[in-house]
């Protein structure tokens, strides 16, 4: 999109803006927006909510898996009204389940064959900081309730791994949902931090991954080689909280060089049995997954 610059009088010049936007933020000449000057770029933003959305969806004849997704694919879009269209009992059913793990959505209508899912509360920036740390504190609580339960060999304790996953996922898909209405706070990285919450994620799968992995086994005891790759791990995720919030060199080095020395770790350990292999493989993809975080928490500082 581009925009022509037009004089004002003998000195003021002026840009438009795009109609479409102002629309959609019902915005007019009293109004103010922040300004942010960078380099050769100019954001313009709104404190204003923009007008209600909402979309339809037909979820007729999908499983319960894509009815998930589905659902959560237009919530994360950022639409305040969802209509979803069923025939069966089963796709209500599936419908109401997932609206009711999404933060700050329920069902505000029913029909015979549809039902709208709504918000009952707000969606405001102001809740995303404090859900962003909550997601970091939940998954280093993971990381090392589920050294516990593979130490003691506990299947109970690996399953409830598991359930407390589906909290993350709760709170990253409200995140998302976040940055895609109303943008982070420093607009200009927004995209860096959809990024962002979407590794973490994916880094807190591996945990949901391994507990439900490792379940198969029949029985599994966890050696020491493999406990220390482990703890070091659950470390350096640790590390990485304290350096997202307190962004020095000396923190950088660290980080940098314990992940090379736990890789370095799991590249030495011999006489692999294939449970230990499964943690292994998941505790790489761990390690790989923080190094993305890293390099965009480095992006993102700029």
């Amino acid at each position: 999109m581009r925009r022509k610059i037009f004089k004002l009088g003998r000195s003021t010049l002026v840009v438009s803006l795009p109609s479409k936007w102002v629309k959609k933020y019902n915005l007019s000449k009293e109004d103010e927006l922040g300004v942010k000057e960078q380099e050769r770029s100019i954001t313009f933003s709104t404190q204003k909510d923009y007008s209600e959305s909402e979309v339809e969806i037909n979820v007729n004849g999908l499983n319960k898996k894509l009815i998930k997704l589905y659902i959560i694919g237009a919530y994360v879009k950022g639409y305040d009204r969802i209509k979803i269209l069923f025939e069966t009992p089963e796709e209500m059913s599936y419908s109401q389940e997932t609206i009711d793990s999404l933060i700050g959505s329920a069902v505000i209508e029913q029909g015979e064959n549809y039902c709208i899912a709504g918000e009952v509360s707000g969606t405001t920036d102001k809740q995303f900081d404090n859900i962003f740390r909550r997601i970091f504190l939940l998954i280093m609580a993971i990381t090392e309730d589920s050294l516990v339960a593979l130490e003691k060999g506990d299947k109970e304790l690996l399953k409830g791994i598991q359930i407390r996953d589906k909290d993350v996922d709760k709170f990253t898909t409200f995140c998302l949902r976040v940055l895609n209405k109303k943008g982070y706070k420093e607009f200009d990285k927004t995209a860096i931090m959809y990024d962002f919450i979407q590794e973490m994620e994916e880094l807190c799968d591996n945990y949901e991954a391994i507990a439900k992995d490792i379940i198969m086994f029949d029985s599994f005891n966890i050696r020491k080689e493999i406990s220390f790759v482990y703890k070091e791990t659950s470390k350096l995720i640790r590390l990485f909280y304290e350096l997202f919030y307190d962004f020095k060199k000396e923190k950088i080095l660290e980080f940098y060089e314990k992940r090379e020395n736990i890789l370095k770790n799991i590249q030495n350990l011999k006489n692999i049995k294939a449970f230990e292999r499964t943690i292994l493989y998941h505790l790489r993809k761990v390690n790989d997954d923080l190094m993305q975080l890293f390099q965009l928490k480095i992006a993102s500082h700029f």
